[in-house]
């Protein structure tokens, strides 16, 4: 909530944790055609605001994993982003925060602030809403999603906003996008697009209790492995 006028570098970030009994993925990576998104953030902030996409499917080809390979796929938030190639994970089960689906996507209880279209790209609505239905898992408030892996909604960004705790070998680290990068649990600063300061302040709290921090937006956390 401070120096709008200073750049910042943002990655926004996917998460494949897998072992040798199941492989999940949090985020889907942003859609191809980011024409839509474009055009708002120029007039939010203009040509600075401006987001660039990568094939989010070929880096999971690279890792050695394509779509059919994920079993779990989750979200925070959801958003355009986040949610873009959902509709590649054909054979997925997908985790989506009921509570956060409804306020952010179904039913928003403000619908002023922009087309719906921004959030989720109509081809992926329909997908959920069609042939991805089957495979849609709501869950409700704090869930363990599968063994190691703990859903934990916190909103402070949107209102689908969930950290997600992921038991490795060496500790559990948290990854949400409550926190876009690391100082802002460090110092307590609530990121810069808040929909509520007070939820970013308590996340930032719970984070810290429970293990390591993955800021979705740090480029400090880029190509990062844990074993």
């Amino acid at each position: 909530m401070k120096d709008f006028w200073t750049w910042e570098r943002l990655s926004f970030h996917m998460v494949l944790a897998y072992n040798d009994d199941r492989s999940f993925l949090i985020n889907t990576g942003m859609p191809l055609d980011l024409t839509l998104r474009n055009q708002e953030m120029k007039k939010f902030a203009g040509d600075r605001a401006i987001f660039r996409s990568e094939d989010s499917i070929e880096m999971l080809r690279k890792a050695g994993f394509t779509p059919d390979d994920i079993d779990y796929v989750a979200l925070t938030p959801v958003q355009d982003y986040t949610i873009g190639r959902l509709n590649e994970f054909r054979k997925s089960k997908i985790f989506i925060f009921r509570d956060g689906w409804i306020k952010d996507i179904a039913a928003p209880a403000y619908a002023y602030f922009h087309n719906r279209d921004l959030f989720i790209p109509k081809n992926i609505f329909d997908f959920v809403y069609g042939e991805g239905w089957k495979n849609i898992i709501f869950y409700d408030g704090e869930t363990e999603l599968v063994p190691g892996i703990r859903a934990i909604p916190v909103g402070c960004h949107h209102r689908s906003s969930v950290a997600f705790a992921i038991n490795a070998k060496d500790g559990t680290y948290v990854f949400t996008d409550a926190s876009f990068k690391a100082e802002n649990v460090r110092n307590r600063i609530p990121i810069g697009i808040a929909e509520n300061i007070y939820e970013c302040l308590s996340a930032y709290e719970k984070i810290e209790k429970i293990g390591k921090l993955l800021p979705a937006y740090d480029p400090a956390i880029d190509d990062l492995y844990i074993k």
